[in-house]
């Protein structure tokens, strides 16, 4: 006996706490002991704290569930009076998340368990799962692939407690918090994503086309939460069109110049315009569709046309140049050959009217003979005939006395004859005749 009572004195107080603790079925018979015992030792269980999480995912309702400066306790979330899931505590700051819909009618609560004690929250879907965005209401973004992009918060500049979320369907990509940013790392926007400290604008670089979609922003600031929605969509690059004198796929026309334009891209609008006036336009919406538009005009068109390849937010111009395409080498093979005939033609008509006019004035006015060639031609000639016809005067004189005489004296027939020399038969040979004498010849 002795023996034993001093063993109970000498007997380690902690594990006299330890037995006491395990004989603990509820807070009054802990605090008692505690009381009792004097023991400063097992601390109190605190309060789980409970708020909303949109570090996640925004689809969803993420409630966090969290509780610090205890050790050796459990933390449980209660579906109605089952447990859901549960975490042994084996830190200083513990959480556990429960994920619900927005329209989850069940009684959710986080306990705080321990061997002394147990404390519960309850969760109130209706006032902390308030839905923050809508789909149905969003901001049309277009984009052309490999260009940047901005989504805007509409904000000068961040308070002290907001907190920016930008989701891409539903998922967080990226967060700040102050000056804290935070990125999601994926293949999808890896060195892609820039959040501005003072906005919280998010500028995405260097996109594709695996970058459209619905992206969202929620700001919160203790209860306040404010919404905006990006409905994005990328586009091909629009290059610039390609005009051609390659009238293949054009129906061609004789004098008259064919160019075709031609862009490689579909989701776009292809134009001719006369000046700032449209002239014609094809929509081609996938590959199936042609992409090219013919233009048929006179060589001797002087407007200016241009083709335009455009989409709902962007456009790219090229310029005619018809002194390059609408040349003569864009002509038919025979129309080289027309106009020579036609030149030639020309030339021969003009002489022909030369001709018509001399003859008519030849006619009207008749051409003086140069006498100076006709002195050179018959000199010594002419000065007999001069001599002959004074003879023949003479002669002439004489035969009208004798006539006179003869009438008193007799008729002598062969007196009457009179002697008249006759005119050569023979000519001067002809000579060739200049250019210039000819309508006067």
């Amino acid at each position: 006996m002795f023996i034993f009572s001093q063993l109970m004195k000498n007997m380690n107080h902690s594990l006299f706490v330890l037995l006491c603790l395990l004989w603990c079925l509820n807070d009054d018979s802990c605090h008692a002991i505690k009381t009792a015992m004097n023991d400063t030792h097992i601390p109190d269980i605190p309060t789980p704290n409970m708020v909303r999480d949109f570090s996640s995912s925004i689809k969803n309702c993420i409630i966090k569930c969290s509780v610090s400066s205890v050790t050796q306790a459990n933390l449980l979330w209660y579906n109605g009076s089952g447990v859901y899931t549960s975490l042994k505590i084996t830190d200083l700051n513990t959480r556990l998340y429960l994920e619900v819909d927005y329209q989850d009618k069940n009684n959710y609560s986080c306990v705080v368990s321990s061997s002394c004690a147990n404390v519960t929250l309850h969760l109130n879907i209706t006032k902390l799962c308030q839905q923050p965005c809508s789909d149905n209401i969003s901001t049309l973004m277009p984009v052309s692939e490999g260009e940047s992009f901005t989504l805007s918060t509409n904000l000068t500049k961040l308070q002290d407690n907001d907190f920016i979320t930008w989701y891409y369907i539903n998922k967080w990509i990226a967060q700040l918090h102050g000056n804290k940013t935070e990125y999601k790392l994926n293949d999808r926007f890896n060195n892609r994503l820039q959040l501005d400290i003072n906005t919280g604008a998010l500028t995405i670089t260097n996109t594709s086309k695996i970058h459209s979609g619905l992206y969202k922003l929620l700001i919160t600031n203790g209860a306040h939460q404010k919404c905006l929605n990006y409905n994005v969509t990328v586009y091909d690059r629009l290059p610039s069109p390609i005009i051609t004198n390659d009238s293949t796929q054009c129906s061609s026309e004789n004098l008259k110049c064919v160019v075709m334009c031609s862009v490689n891209v579909t989701h776009m609008t292809l134009s001719w315009y006369n000046g700032s006036r449209l002239h014609s336009s094809i929509n081609v919406s996938d590959l199936k569709r042609s992409n090219f538009l013919c233009l048929v005009i006179e060589y001797q068109d002087n407007n200016t046309y241009s083709c335009v390849v455009n989409n709902s937010f962007t456009n790219k111009t090229t310029q005619l140049n018809k002194s390059a395409l609408c040349n003569d080498h864009s002509q038919p093979s025979n129309y080289t050959d027309i106009k020579i005939g036609a030149s030639v033609g020309g030339v021969v008509a003009f002489i022909v009217f030369v001709g018509l006019v001399c003859c008519c004035y030849n006619k009207k006015f008749p051409c003086q003979k140069d006498t100076s060639e006709d002195q050179q031609v018959a000199n010594t000639p002419g000065q007999a005939n001069a001599d002959d016809s004074a003879d023949q005067e003479q002669t002439s004189s004489t035969s009208a006395q004798n006539n006179a005489g003869a009438g008193t004296s007799g008729n002598n027939p062969e007196e009457d004859t009179p002697l008249i020399d006759q005119p050569s038969s023979s000519s001067p040979p002809q000579e060739s005749v200049p250019f210039k004498q000819l309508c006067c010849k």
